[in-house]
């Protein structure tokens, strides 16, 4: 027996095949009647459809391969934003990092992670006219909505907060700036740095480079490091060992992570947390409404929370202290 095609659904409700598909993916504008008359239509033929999927990448680091999930930021989201999908009766896709085209033309949307300048996939979906959201802004704020942090915001909190602490030489550990995330952290340091102290220094990490050994045991060392990646505050603490200092009482150590692990670092890392369980979840959520009622999503702003610790606290027992040649993983 032939299997039930949409053309036939199409014919036998006598509507358009997409009458059709809006009908059973309940998208599209249309009444009440022609909606239950078409799934009706559907049903009696024996017509299902394809389960609906959005897909999901991370481009942040453009056509490299690398595994994302690793970092414990991305697998936060991807988890937030596959339970909000499962939700809402939609499938979510998880593309390897590195693919240079869409590999699921099935995709009912697409949700990008970190976008950075000049992406393939970004430019390719909204060629194809699909629906598309970001998590982290794009360089075309124009192209799709977005769900983003104030990371000019949390840049502030964390410098001032290390400048509570007696901090006056604070630098800034960063990447490269083709992604919105390091150019507003990098900018707000900038800024900062310009109102409150005549100190600046930005240290680019590049792999295989020890960033750390070199700006912690150079000449004109700061005396306080924010790292806006996750691997960073082990890095630091790993150079100040390294180096003969001590953690908090020679430099004060800060790096953004959801890492729940450096809490248990010696000395426990401060941390900031861009609490990508709400992005991940308003990322779908808004991408959805783009799918089934033509909303285009606003652009969604999410508070980050700033997770003081042992390592920017300098008022502490002396017991607490962070000694040299402490071991600064995790037990």
């Amino acid at each position: 027996m032939r299997r039930t095609r949409l053309v036939d659904v199409a014919a036998a409700a006598e509507v358009s095949r997409a009458t059709v598909t809006n009908a059973l993916n309940g998208t599209g504008r249309m009444s009440a009647a022609t909606r239950t008359r078409v799934r009706a239509v559907a049903a009696d033929l024996g017509y299902r459809t394809a389960p609906r999927t959005l897909a999901l990448s991370v481009t942040a680091r453009g056509g490299l391969q690398w595994d994302f999930l690793s970092v414990h930021y991305y697998a936060a989201m991807v988890n937030a934003a596959t339970a909000a999908a499962h939700r809402l009766g939609y499938g979510l896709t998880i593309l390897p990092a590195g693919i240079t085209a869409w590999d699921v033309p099935a995709a009912t949307g697409a949700l990008i992670l970190d976008s950075p300048a000049e992406d393939r996939l970004a430019e390719q979906a909204a060629q194809a006219a699909l629906p598309l959201a970001f998590v982290g802004r794009p360089a075309d704020m124009r192209t799709a909505g977005w769900v983003d942090n104030d990371h000019a915001g949390s840049v502030r909190t964390v410098l001032d907060h290390l400048a509570g602490q007696g901090a006056r030489r604070i630098a800034l550990m960063a990447g490269d700036c083709t992604d919105h995330y390091t150019r507003a952290c990098v900018a707000a340091y900038r800024d900062w740095c310009r109102e409150n102290s005549g100190y600046e220094r930005v240290a680019a990490f590049e792999f295989g480079r020890d960033t750390a050994g070199e700006l912690l045991g150079g000449p004109g060392r700061p005396d306080a490091v924010y790292g806006i990646y996750e691997d960073m505050g082990r890095q630091l603490l790993a150079a100040a060992d390294r180096n003969g200092l001590r953690v908090p009482d020679d430099v004060l150590v800060a790096c953004f992570s959801e890492d729940p692990s450096y809490a248990l670092t010696t000395p426990p890392v401060t941390t900031v947390s861009h609490t990508p369980q709400a992005g991940g979840r308003l990322a779908v959520e808004g991408l959805v409404r783009m799918i089934e009622g033509g909303v285009r999503q606003r652009p969604t702003v999410v508070p980050t929370r700033l997770v003081v610790r042992a390592s920017t606290l300098r008022n502490r027992p002396d017991g607490e202290r962070r000694r040299p040649g402490l071991s600064a993983s995790p037990p």
